[in-house]
């Protein structure tokens, strides 16, 4: 069994391996109240992450596949009402250097769904609580909402939220039939 962590984690690179180390991050309660400051959230009642790293080469970087849990509190985007949430998803992260993330970027690598997300590392160590702490902020509902809460746009011209979306002809439709008569 692995011992449990905290979020000021880290781990060197020269300690990695290519076989996959365990690690098992759990936030303290004054962590909680940091990322929930952090993040703008009304709390953080609870986060915890399983992870697998290793390394896997200079020119495929260090590798994290892992798991989250969290229970949190935010607030309505509408009635600014508490939401709590709670969630467990899996992620898969590959750190390289600064170089190869900018190579990846131009080769547009982001855009393939089946590609693992990757950052630049930058340095010999590997900050997982860092990787936990932003893990869990695209995790979250990006917008959190009061159950039975409607937002209001009878005043709003043009918008169309809970409705739904209105069939509107393609603006450029017009200017391809008149490159096709040409």
């Amino acid at each position: 069994m692995t011992d449990q962590l905290s979020l000021d984690f880290t781990v060197k690179i020269t300690e990695l391996e290519r076989t996959p180390k365990e690690f098992k991050l759990v936030a303290t309660e004054a962590q909680c109240k940091d990322l929930a400051e952090r993040f703008d959230l009304v709390a953080v009642a609870e986060l915890s992450g399983t992870l697998s790293v290793w390394d896997a080469g200079a020119d495929s970087g260090i590798h994290i596949k892992g798991s989250i849990a969290a229970k949190l509190t935010q607030r309505c985007i509408a009635s600014l009402k508490p939401v709590e949430e709670s969630f467990e998803t899996d992620f898969e992260l590959m750190l390289v250097n600064p170089e190869m993330a900018d190579r990846m970027d131009d080769e547009g690598v982001y855009l393939d769904p089946e590609a693992p997300d990757y950052d630049a590392l930058e340095g010999d160590v590997v900050p997982l609580g860092e990787v936990l702490a932003q893990t869990l902020s695209i995790s979250m509902n990006p917008y959190p909402r009061a159950e039975g809460v409607e937002l209001e746009t009878k005043k709003m011209t043009g918008v169309s939220i809970n409705e739904p979306e209105l069939e509107r002809p393609n603006p450029f439709a017009v200017l391809a039939k008149s490159r096709d008569e040409s």
